[in-house]
């Protein structure tokens, strides 16, 4: 039998960090042109070579995204003697049986396909842009106990309906009681990291240059700090200077004097869930 090829392309060293990691949660990218989807497409392909029989699953919002940032180009790359296209069940089954499943998630209802579904590897691409219980919900198909690899890969962009579920787990890592800190890693992919598209579109970093401050920091530069949306135009949470109550906008507890002024303010919501919220007042004027 004659030797096929998939043509591949070099990853920029940080796509090699993405493709080599073996973490139970992976994630990936951080800010605009960082190549995320192009690294999802080519580790889901390493897997199914690699792994005979092994089930992927690539969720995006919706369907369109996935035709447009993964299905076609997938065409392109998978000669069909490696891999076949069945539109009508939206899979990719690969020569040795491996296959790639995609699903969409915008509301609700759209969980219930993945009721009973079972998944080796999930990509969330674009995490940010699905709801924390989506996510957590579509997770738990990984769990075919058949000696492949399990895990989750996420690629994100600050900002989005989860920001802060993944900031917490990437970013901050900071674990709540079922949460294993080993299990999670994250790479920090900048545009000026994506040698190709520098080379085949140089003004892109420039149009990010060019974008309103907050929106800059965080597609261009990375930051999880600012985000569109946000009052403030930055938040910092430092805690190697909680003690001293500067420089960071979280502290550590502490007794309020009795002395001080509190403050509260109260919103039903229309469209939200109610705020309340409680203020404290030091000598100083400053705000807690």
């Amino acid at each position: 039998m004659a030797k096929i090829t998939i043509d591949i392309p070099e990853p920029n060293e940080k796509q090699k960090l993405f493709l080599a990691d073996e973490h139970r949660h992976v994630a990936y990218g951080g800010a605009r042109g960082g190549g995320k989807s192009w690294a999802v497409r080519v580790k889901a392909v390493l897997l199914c070579v690699k792994w005979a029989g092994i089930k992927v699953l690539i969720v995006r919002k919706t369907y369109k995204e996935l035709t447009n940032n993964h299905i076609v180009p997938l065409q392109q790359m998978l000669p069909q003697e490696v891999a076949r296209y069945n539109k009508t069940e939206k899979v990719f089954t690969f020569c040795n049986g491996s296959t790639i499943w995609f699903g969409y998630c915008n509301n609700d209802s759209d969980l219930d396909q993945y009721q009973g579904a079972e998944y080796d590897v999930i990509f969330f691409d674009e995490a940010t842009q699905l709801q924390e219980m989506w996510l957590k919900k579509i997770n738990l198909a990984v769990r075919q106990p058949n000696g492949l690899p399990k895990r989750t890969y996420y690629t994100c962009n600050p900002g989005g309906v989860s920001h802060n579920y993944i900031k917490r787990l990437f970013i901050e890592r900071k674990y709540e009681q079922d949460e294993i800190p080993d299990n999670y890693s994250f790479t920090q992919a900048l545009v000026t990291d994506n040698k190709v598209l520098m080379e085949m579109s140089p003004e892109y970093k420039a149009e990010l240059e060019s974008l309103p401050p907050k929106l800059r920091e965080a597609w261009l530069h990375g930051s999880w700090d600012i985000f569109e949306g946000q009052f403030f135009e930055d938040f910092v949470d430092r805690p190697e200077q909680y003690a001293e109550r500067t420089w960071t906008h979280v502290i550590e507890p502490f007794e309020i004097p009795d002395s001080w002024k509190i403050y509260r303010s109260f919103d039903w919501g229309y469209n939200k869930p109610f705020s309340c919220c409680w203020f404290a007042v030091d000598h100083d004027g400053v705000v807690y």
